[in-house]
């Protein structure tokens, strides 16, 4: 009988006290996201989806044999950077959980609700069951002496939605980015970058597609959403979701040369079979060590117990996989955020992407833009322009307005670009800017709104004075007066007649 992982050191995990009733949590998130699209294999909300590792241990012509944490730190970094990278920036691990050890304990790691089917059990609830969150925020954050993480001065936010067996599915996943969401800056938090080590199969397009409508959620809340693009590389021809999703830095891996990161080493990498690969439409944008690297073990864990063989110098296991590899990308970006906390999600991902090296003889359905350079990307002036929001998102409603977000595209754009006053013929209009796409006055105060539909894409106004709508916020596609059809409603009063999405009248 496998023993269980415990907290062998009687430490009790410092949680979150707000509150959360587990399992309506999860259902409402599910019910916010209700399948509405024609993509071939939108994400199913009863699907299982799994925490993976690619497990190449030995040490043969596969792999360049172990790579401790600071061996990977200098692989990043460079041979000089402090142990303070990443203080007061908070990461989110959506993950298994994450265990007490040495480097992850104390005030160091703070627990969400936990989400998985465990929450119950007072002897797994929080913890680490399976091993893999564990590992993940030891590489992002970890404060082992000797042995840190990317960005040991940042801390970690756990969300724990798998047990012993490394399985969740789509609605515990969304629920716990919708928690990241709502709470990124309460009681002290800071949450500016969420991690996801786990993807889905089958999903060629973010169109429709639910994880990838909670991540970009998530983006627009100013949140760096970093992601495995997928350990599928040999079967399938397209990434995982969310990896999918143009709004998220999706991470392939690089075969750890131990090495440093200058040009000359770099030009040595290669990327591995199994790394998710791209198609014509999505490529990874990066990739990152994701081979052989040593992390935090959790003794008596499923992964510890099932590869005994993977287990290095007593406190570390090995594992391989793009896992790893979003994990590094995750405490790079809280380094980048750390030091210019202004840049906003597009910013960091476009900085991360510029400064990256194309490896020879890799294709860009494998690599996307390159192999990560750290110490040139904390070093160089970050990117400063913005892309133009050309990418389609996965469902029509995607903001977090009604989380009091302010969209992350528009803050360096020129607020009276391109505005269109009212006709004479209309009604009053007594905002700030209308630019077609965003409605971001302060108020709106005609009396009716005559228009079929709402389509834009964001409505961030305070305001709605008309007759039939009263809620603080709307983020929805369509509103016509009596009814509300939207794909997703969030906010905390409704007081329409109807509202027919979802099944509630």
């Amino acid at each position: 009988m496998r023993q269980r992982a415990t907290n062998t050191r009687g430490r009790v995990p410092r949680r979150w006290r707000g509150g959360v009733a587990t399992a309506a949590f999860v259902a409402l998130a599910a019910a916010a996201f209700a399948p509405s699209s024609t993509n071939d294999g939108p994400s199913d909300l009863g699907e299982e989806l799994r925490f993976s590792m690619v497990e190449f241990l030995d040490d043969d012509d596969n792999g360049p044999g172990v790579v401790t944490l600071s061996n990977l730190r200098r692989d990043v970094l460079g041979y000089s950077s402090p142990l303070t990278l990443g203080a007061g920036v908070d990461v989110a691990v959506v993950d298994s959980g994450v265990a007490p050890v040495d480097g992850l304990d104390g005030d160091k790691v703070m627990h969400g609700p936990d989400l998985s089917d465990e929450s119950e059990d007072p002897d797994a609830a929080y913890l680490d069951s399976y091993g893999h969150g564990t590992h993940i925020a030891g590489i992002i954050a970890g404060e082992r002496a000797g042995a840190e993480g990317i960005a040991p001065g940042a801390g970690i936010v756990s969300l724990k939605v798998a047990g012993a067996d490394g399985a969740t599915t789509v609605p515990q996943v969304i629920a716990a980015i919708d928690w990241v969401i709502q709470h990124r800056n309460s009681d002290g938090l800071n949450i500016r970058v969420l991690n996801l080590a786990l993807g889905q199969a089958d999903v060629s397009s973010n169109q429709g597609d639910l994880l990838s409508a909670a991540v970009e959620r998530a983006w627009d809340a100013g949140i760096v959403v970093v992601v495995a693009a997928g350990n599928r590389g040999e079967t399938q021809a397209h990434l995982d979701s969310p990896a999918v999703s143009p709004y998220v830095i999706a991470v392939g891996a690089s075969d750890s040369a131990g090495g440093d990161d200058d040009d000359d080493d770099l030009d040595e990498r290669t990327v591995p079979s199994w790394s998710g690969r791209g198609d014509a439409t999505r490529v990874p944008d990066v990739v990152a060590p994701g081979r052989s690297i040593a992390s935090y073990r959790v003794p008596g864990s499923t992964i510890d117990d099932d590869t005994p063989s993977a287990v290095y110098n007593t406190h570390f296991f090995r594992g391989s996989g793009t896992s790893q590899s979003s994990a590094v990308v995750a405490g790079l970006a809280a380094a980048l955020i750390a030091e210019r906390p202004e840049l906003t999600a597009d910013q960091v991902k476009d900085t991360i992407e510029e400064r990256a090296l194309r490896l020879e003889d890799v294709s860009t359905s494998r690599q996307g833009d390159g192999h990560i350079r750290g110490s040139r990307t904390l070093s160089y002036s970050p990117i400063t322009h913005l892309p133009a929001d050309e990418y389609e998102r996965a469902l029509p409603t995607h903001d977090a307005s009604d989380n009091g977000n302010v969209d992350t595209h528009d803050e360096t754009s020129d607020p009276t670009a391109d505005v269109q006053s009212p006709d004479e013929n209309d009604e009053t209009w007594s905002g700030g800017t209308w630019s077609g796409a965003t409605w971001s006055g302060a108020t709106w105060s005609g009396a009716t709104w005559s228009g079929a539909t709402w389509s834009a894409a964001d409505w961030l106004g305070a305001t709605w004075s008309g007759a039939t709508w009263s809620g603080a916020t709307w983020s929805g596609a369509t509103w016509s007066g009596a009814t509300w059809s939207g794909a997703t409603w969030s906010s905390g009063d409704w007081n329409g007649a109807t509202w027919s999405a979802n099944g509630w009248s």
